[in-house]
This record gives structure tokens, sequence and C-alpha cells, in this order.
């Protein structure tokens, strides 16, 4: 079956079924498998008119509908872990600024980028983070590279394929190092290499000098 068929398949689904489709697709990619949360979700997109299906948008409500307590997840499908850690690391792929407005009419900004880190035998970890509204302001200022600490809630998921997922929502965040200030550093510790070799081949040839003239007078 090509690309064309299955379009085909979900284009007769959607206009069979719109209300279950639209819950299949969100549970599907956004691991959701509570009811009432997906009749939820599916209520806020159909009052929504510049909503696409899978919208990042669905993403904030996610979590509001998990901050209040109205998302139960079954177990069974997806296991959760939800702690607040310390992630010390470097922000990779691009850094994403998004402009929102709250359920009350406010808009508010979220800020989305993955941090890579290392354990402590030397394996990188891949980690999503979002800080929304206040706490967006400073990691508005980040950039690749950029070597960062962050606390926040960290949500480790695991999909239906085994594949484990890391989400973290930012309490706090600060910069260690920008990647100029850390290319900075090498370029001075090299240039004081540098510097250093080029004494040391310096003080040889006076030295192989003084032993050729010290030769030439005992002769």
């Amino acid at each position: 079956m090509n690309y064309k068929e299955i379009r085909t398949m979900i284009e007769e689904m959607a206009k069979e079924n719109h209300e279950d489709f639209v819950k299949a697709l969100i549970s599907f990619e956004k691991g959701i498998h509570d009811k009432e949360a997906l009749g939820t979700l599916y209520e806020r997109y159909m009052e929504n008119d510049s909503m696409s299906l899978l919208h990042e948008e669905f993403d904030y409500m996610i979590d509001e509908l998990r901050e209040s307590g109205q998302i139960q997840d079954d177990v069974s499908f997806e296991k959760e872990e939800n702690d607040l850690v310390n992630i010390v690391g470097n922000i990779v792929g691009k850094m994403e600024v998004i402009e929102r407005v709250s359920r009350t009419g406010e808009s508010f900004e979220v800020v989305n980028f993955s941090v890579v880190s290392k354990d402590t035998e030397g394996n990188k970890h891949y980690t999503n983070c979002s800080a929304y509204g206040e706490k967006a302001d400073i990691p508005k200022g980040f950039k690749p590279g950029d070597f960062i600490k962050l606390f926040g809630q960290e949500r480790k998921s695991i999909d239906e394929n085994g594949k484990e997922h890391r989400n973290l929502k930012i309490l706090s965040s600060n910069l260690l190092k920008q990647k100029e200030q850390t290319k900075e550093k090498v370029d001075k510790n090299k240039s004081v290499l540098e510097t250093i070799k080029k004494f040391k081949i310096e003080e040889t040839a006076k030295l192989h000098e003084k032993m050729e003239l010290s030769k030439g007078v005992e002769r």
C-alpha cells in the first residue's frame, strides 16, 4: 500500500467518524490514552479554527491537563516517571520561540530546544526541553552549542516500540559557558602552547649555538 492509498483511506476514516479519527491520531502521536482527556483535547481543537491536527499547541494543552490531574494514562500503553532533576549539557539543534495564547486570552512565549548530556559512563542522552511564560526569558538568549544547567520536571516515557523519550519542563535555567567563550578559551590555550613551544625551540637553538661557539674556542 503506497502513500496515496493510505491517504485515501485516512480521508474516508475522517469522513466516517471525525471525532474518533482525531482522538486516535492525538493518542497515537502524543501518547495520550485517557478517554476523558482525549475528549477535552478534541473539544478544544474544534473550538480553535486556526489549529491544525498535530499542532504544537497540543503539547501545551496536554501539559496543562496533566498538571491539573485530568489525564490518567494507562500504564499498559506508557510508563511514565516524573522527577525533579538537574541536567547539565550542551544545546543541540534549533532554538524555537513560539507565541501562545492561554485559555484566558493572555499571550505568553514558549521556548523549545534539545540538550545533549552524558552519564557517568559517557553515554549521550538527548532531552527535549520547554520553558513557559516567565521561565522562557533566560532560555531565549541561549544558542546552539551553549553549555547550560537546567532544573525542572523530567518526564520519561517509553513508547509502544520500546523507545525512551525524555522531556523536561524547565523551572530554572543557567548559562554556564557560551559557545564563543569556549572557543575563545581553546584558541587562547592553543596560543599559549604555541608560544611555549616557540620559546623552547629558540632556547634550544641558543643552547646549540653556545655549544658550537664553545667548541670553536677550545679548538
